[in-house]
């Protein structure tokens, strides 16, 4: 096929399921959500445009209120979010709805024709954490109280070698991956700090819609050998209504979702950043949010034994985001001269 006629296609692709959705939102037109339905059920190329359709729409959306330009075109206050998206939560819709027959045109509206219905859509931030006060993280492993940070060992400094927080005074340095009391032999290398959260009140609030929570982070090191290679990531767990151990974490964890921070570099003026997205499923009580560093291997090399925990020269983490965003259940509009 001629790469010409393939994007000329893909082009003509997007403007009808632009079309279509538009007469949903704007008409609550039956053929067209009819047609769109069958759509993304019967072709695979349309369920993958669409979901590149709703990350574009979503991180336009996302830098206007970044840069505060949404709360030039609405009263309502912007929320701030994420330095950067991961968008795998979105690419779940267009299967999800096809296949629990929900008519999707009507339930992406939110998100594609974001500034049509904000009033379904609530962004509540969950916390802004620059460690600048409240009590230090706990050393002793995974959380066992809400809205409460612990972890691996850890302390809070102000300034190392130079190095200065990305915000404020302070900020967090990851010291060991293992912590006080670790009855486990199983090695650790990845240095953690988490916070468990209580999401049941906006589930509640969705009454049925979506819920989605957001975690982002800032990381720095100090120089470290040419040798050594890291990354910092970013994790949120759905959990049930008992708190995790470290054990049984992937067991009963309902969902999760990360993103990298790869290659964490080596200059120090520089704070790195990375987020990521998780659509709550049914069930869902608590979420675990998880900030971390790990040790890579160089490519090619396997360290072998392994540690039983890795030592951190100069690891530091800062200005930790979550937030959760609500939308709610659109009704269906009924067309009442239909049977």
């Amino acid at each position: 096929m001629n790469p010409d006629d393939s994007s000329s296609s893909h082009r003509s692709l997007e403007q009808r399921l632009l079309h279509l959705l538009q007469a949903v939102r704007d008409t609550h037109d039956t053929s067209a959500r009819a047609e769109l339905n069958t759509l993304l059920r019967e072709n695979a190329d349309t369920r993958s445009t669409m979901a590149r359709l709703m990350v574009d729409e979503q991180a336009l959306i996302s830098r206007l209120r970044d840069d505060s330009i949404v709360a030039l075109l609405e009263p309502a206050p912007a929320a701030e979010t994420a330095l950067r998206t991961t968008p795998r939560w979105f690419a779940w819709r267009p299967l999800t709805a096809a296949a629990a027959g929900i008519v999707f045109g009507m339930f992406c509206t939110s998100v594609v024709f974001g500034f049509g219905v904000r009033s379904l859509e609530r962004v509540v931030s969950l916390f802004q954490e620059g460690f600048e006060s409240g009590p230090a993280p706990l050393v002793t492993g995974m959380p066992q109280e809400v809205n409460l940070w612990s972890g691996d060992y850890s302390e809070i400094v102000e300034t190392y070698e130079g190095m200065k927080p990305a915000q404020g005074t302070k900020m967090a340095r990851v010291l060991r991956s293992d912590f006080e009391g670790k009855a486990s032999s199983k090695p650790s290398l990845q240095g953690d700090l988490m916070r468990v959260v209580d999401v049941r009140p906006f589930l509640r609030e969705a009454n049925g819609g979506e819920v989605v929570i957001t975690l982002s982070a800032l990381f720095n090191a100090a120089p470290f050998p040419e040798a050594e290679h890291y990354e910092g990531a970013v994790t949120l767990w759905a959990l049930g209504p008992q708190f995790p151990t470290e054990e049984n974490l992937m067991e009963d964890a309902l969902a999760h979702s990360v993103g990298l921070c790869r290659p964490l570099d080596r200059d120090p003026a520089t704070w790195q950043s990375t987020s990521t997205r998780l659509l709550l499923p049914p069930g869902t009580e608590m979420v675990l949010l998880k900030v971390s560093f790990t040790p890579v291997a160089a490519s090619g090399k396997i360290q072998s034994p392994l540690p039983d925990h890795v030592t951190f020269a100069g690891h530091f983490v800062d200005d930790v985001r979550a937030s959760v965003t609500i939308r709610k259940a659109v009704p269906r509009h009924r067309n009442e001269a239909l049977p």
